[in-house]
């Protein structure tokens, strides 16, 4: 159960980061980490790199980047 919470966290997380991102453009990390239940901004990067493999700001640049077309 606590790693099912732990990773349920971590997709609103991601999620919301998304949204956020794609509305105004700032991911407001220390913000976002209150929002869902984190310690801090250090707690939410340690999270994603365990649970996405990367830091916030690569996963960003990463699955936000515009589409080539």
């Amino acid at each position: 159960p606590k790693e099912a919470a732990r990773v349920v966290r971590f997709d609103r997380a991601r999620w919301l980061l998304q949204r956020r991102v794609q509305a105004a453009g700032k991911p407001e990390l220390a913000a976002l980490a209150a929002a869902c239940g984190y310690y801090d901004q250090a707690h939410l990067a340690r999270e994603f790199r365990a649970l996405a493999g990367c830091p916030p700001s690569r996963w960003i640049a990463e699955e936000l980047r515009p589409v080539a077309g």
